[in-house]
């Protein structure tokens, strides 16, 4: 009897979330937060998505540019802390935005549970998310469809889906906007984001790629625009 009671005080202790010490952020973080989300947002987006860092605040900062992802999301030292890379169009950055902060929820809800990165919890919490931006007050119509269809069953990378790929990239800025690294031959050196690597071989969604400078290997996203040498 006694041992059925301690089973279940166990369960119930082991199911609760483990929350850590809500910080909130004093007016000077506020004031810069609206600022950076203001220039790098759609407009119509930018209150909803102060809302959801108000609800759980998280360390957040503008990141370099990285080849191996749009964005990061980490618990340590009992903070939360998001990245975003600078060079995202604002729909891009609003996608990823969200997609990071889903990773937040996720930890949040899960317990003592070990759960996927990108598994059944982070999908449910994404598309709760993403579903209030879900319009054409916030994403333009040639774009707000392939993200719909995207969202039904969201993946790791908003770039592994070709539609939406596509989509998000007819935004980006500047004139020469070079080609797909898929498109590239195997062995052929290519200009990425200001880097020279060549491409080696082809892995699922991603191509291994050599960095000519540092000699070390690194994946990149095959629907990725480079400049061939």
């Amino acid at each position: 009897m006694l041992k059925s009671l301690l089973n279940k005080v166990q369960k119930i202790v082991e199911d609760k979330p483990i929350q850590p010490q809500k910080i909130l952020p004093d007016s000077l973080t506020i004031k810069k937060m609206n600022e950076v989300l203001t220039k790098h947002l759609p407009q119509n987006s930018v209150a909803y998505c102060i809302k959801l860092w108000n609800e759980q605040p998280f360390s957040f900062k503008i990141s370099r540019t990285r080849s191996s992802c749009f964005g990061n999301y980490t618990f340590r030292d009992e903070q939360h802390k998001i990245t975003i890379n600078h060079d995202l169009n604002e729909y891009a950055f609003l996608v990823t935005y969200i997609h990071e902060i889903a990773h937040q929820r996720a930890w949040l809800g899960r317990g003592r549970r070990k759960i996927e990165p990108h598994g059944k919890e982070w999908k449910k919490c994404f598309q709760d998310l993403m579903t209030p931006m879900l319009n054409t007050d916030v994403f333009p119509e040639k774009l707000l469809f392939p993200l719909q269809a995207y969202m039904s069953n969201p993946a790791a990378s908003s770039v592994s889906y070709a539609p939406l790929s596509e989509a998000l990239r007819s935004f980006d800025s500047g004139d020469d906007l070079g080609i797909s690294l898929l498109d590239i031959a195997d062995n052929q050196w290519f200009e990425f984001r200001g880097t020279i690597f060549q491409k080696i071989e082809k892995r699922r969604t991603r191509i291994l790629c050599l960095e000519k400078k540092s000699k070390k290997r690194y994946t990149i996203l095959a629907t990725a625009r480079v400049n061939p040498l």
